[in-house]
């Protein structure tokens, strides 16, 4: 017993280095990356703005090589620029005064880099004098796009609106286009500003529900959370009202950790880049799996959890970005994200417990499916940490 108790001891300082070093880890870029961004800014007697587009995104998208052409990527950028803007031209109109206006590349300052992304300025001439744009925008939101990358969405942004004498701040999001909006109005004289509650609460809810990684960490703990264990061998709850404690005793240890780590990533206290909290994130998810099978942890398993779920929560924090413009409302984006998150924990929760806690009192379940469906998850998540370090593609 001694033995296996002194074992978990390097285990648990790795993953405590792993997390804390990745803390101070400098994170570089300003965007999201399942994101692009539209500037729309009226000025005096015109309309300007650019484009801000994920070299990822246009490269495995587009299938366009910018490092393929010239000797870097600049060079690659100038070369594909008139595919990019046609692409754009076809995806993204504006219309105002009652016509849709031509859009103007600028050829003087129309290549800049800005970390991963490449931002493309344009013009367009006259003013809406009624203060109201249409919009068209279906940047990477087709069918054939959002089968791959179902969490894409386009911003459109505000800064200013001169025409009026209006300053509306650095980077201020008037609009969200995803699955669900492609075409709306905006009105430039009053820009609805940050996105609203219930995208955010949607977001958090497709977070965990698309996050299989997240949802697998979850199925993994609950079950055993409808067996006790004896000794070393797992034996059935002997009441609902144990395998319910047993949930309710997991969730909230994951909620806490997570709503930790995504709060202070999000306030920006913390700043970590996603790659190590990804494999992370796998690892945590062979830790849980083999405690199933061999009890490492035993009574010590919600602090497992509890580590585990900070790394989870910088995942969380992943998908609403590190973007300036987000500083809006922020304590009401985070809410509402982590109840969205929260909300999908409980669905699931609501559909798979009872199922689990039914199965519970067959000795096949707790000697073969449980076994089976946690080795499983080892060899699922073994494959997911090993792309994740780059150890395979």
């Amino acid at each position: 017993m001694n033995r296996l108790k002194l074992s978990c001891y390097p285990a648990w300082g790795m993953l405590f280095l792993m997390l804390i070093g990745s803390f101070y880890t400098p994170l570089a870029e300003a965007h999201a990356g399942r994101e692009n961004y539209v500037w729309v800014n009226i000025e005096k007697d015109h309309v300007s703005g650019r484009f801000e587009i994920n070299i990822k995104d246009i490269e495995e998208k587009l299938a366009l090589n910018l490092d393929g052409t010239g000797e870097n990527t600049l060079d690659g950028v100038i070369a594909t620029a008139p595919a990019v803007q046609a692409y754009l031209l076809d995806n993204f109109s504006l219309s105002f005064n009652g016509e849709e206006k031509k859009i103007h590349f600028l050829e003087s300052n129309f290549f800049n880099e800005q970390g991963r992304f490449i931002q493309y300025h344009y013009r367009v001439d006259g003013v809406p004098e009624d203060d109201l744009v249409f919009i068209r925008n279906t940047i990477f939101l087709s069918k054939e796009f959002l089968q791959k990358d179902p969490l894409h969405r386009s911003l459109v942004l505000v800064d200013h609106n001169a025409y009026r004498g209006l300053d509306f701040g650095n980077e201020n999001t008037a609009l969200v286009f995803g699955p669900h909006l492609q075409e709306a109005e905006l009105n430039v004289a009053d820009p609805p500003g940050i996105l609203i509650w219930k995208n955010f609460f949607r977001q958090g809810l497709l977070h965990i529900w698309i996050g299989f990684d997240h949802m697998l960490f979850l199925f993994v703990l609950l079950l055993t959370a409808v067996l006790v264990l004896r000794g070393q061998v797992w034996a059935p709850a002997p009441r609902f009202a144990v395998a319910f404690f047993n949930t309710v005793k997991i969730v909230t240890i994951f909620t806490v950790s997570h709503s930790i780590t995504l709060a202070l990533a999000v306030l920006g206290l913390v700043n970590v880049p996603i790659a190590p909290i990804e494999a992370i994130i796998a690892l945590s998810i062979i830790v849980v799996a083999l405690n199933n099978v061999f009890h490492y942890f035993k009574s010590h398993a919600w602090l497992v959890i509890f580590v585990f779920g900070l790394a989870h929560g910088l995942g969380f924090a992943s998908a609403l970005g590190d973007l300036q413009f987000r500083n809006v409302d922020l304590k009401k984006i985070l809410i509402m994200f982590n109840v969205g998150v929260e909300a999908g924990q409980i669905f699931i929760i609501f559909l798979v417990l009872p199922v689990l806690f039914y199965l519970r009192k067959y000795r096949g379940y707790r000697e073969v499916v449980m076994p089976a469906l946690s080795w499983f998850a080892v060899v699922l998540s073994s494959y997911w940490l090993g792309s994740r370090v780059g150890w395979w593609g």
